[in-house]
C-alpha cells in the first residue's frame, strides 16, 4: 500500500492506496524543468536548501545554480520531493551535481535520472558526481563509474569512456 494525495490518480494506475502515509508514490508527482535563475526555482528550492538536514545529506556542501543550470524538480501538490540540477557545459557535457531527494528515496532519484537521460542523451555526454550511497541507483540507470573519491563517485551514462578506468 502507498500513500498518495491524489487517490483517484493513483488508483487509475492500479496502485493500491491508503489514507496513512506509508511510502512516497512517484505516480502522483510532477517533474518540472526550470532554468537555473528562474524566480520559480528560487521559490520552490530555497526552503529546502536552507535546512541543515538537507545540507547534511549533501555532506554540508552548499547548493548553487547559474544560467548554465537546468533543474529537474519533483513535486507533489505543494511539496517539493526532490531536485537534480544539471549544468550544461560548452564541451558537450551535462553534469549532475548537488542533488537532493526526500528520505533518500531511490525510486524518486531513479525517476529524476530517467527524466534527465530522456532529455539529454544523444545530444550530450551525461556525467554525475554521485554520492556513494546512490551508486546502485545510477548503475541501474546505465551509468558507469569513471573515478572514485572518498564520498563521491564520478559516473557517466552509457559505455565507459575510452582510456578511463574506475580509479583514474
Amino acid at each position: 500500500m502507498y500513500f498518495c494525495k491524489n487517490t483517484q490518480a493513483c488508483q487509475s494506475f492500479g496502485i493500491p492506496v491508503t489514507a496513512t502515509p506509508v511510502k512516497m508514490n512517484v505516480c502522483c508527482m510532477v517533474i518540472e524543468k526550470l532554468q537555473g535563475t528562474s524566480p520559480r526555482l528560487y521559490t520552490l528550492i530555497a526552503p529546502l536548501v536552507m535546512r541543515r538536514s538537507v545540507l547534511r545529506l549533501n555532506n554540508n556542501y552548499p547548493f548553487w545554480t547559474s544560467r548554465s543550470h537546468t533543474w529537474f524538480v519533483a513535486e507533489e501538490g505543494e511539496s517539493v520531493l526532490g531536485f537534480v540540477p544539471v549544468e550544461v557545459r560548452d564541451n558537450g557535457v551535462v553534469k549532475i551535481n548537488n542533488y537532493y531527494v526526500s528520505g533518500d528515496d531511490n525510486r524518486l532519484l531513479s525517476r529524476l535520472i530517467q527524466e534527465i537521460v530522456n532529455d539529454y542523451r544523444g545530444d550530450y555526454t551525461i556525467q554525475s558526481v554521485t554520492h556513494t550511497r546512490h551508486i546502485p541507483v545510477f548503475l541501474s540507470e546505465k551509468f558507469q563509474t569513471v573515478k572514485e573519491w572518498k564520498l563521491y563517485v564520478k559516473m557517466q551514462y552509457g559505455e565507459k569512456p575510452c582510456g578511463e578506468s574506475a580509479n583514474g
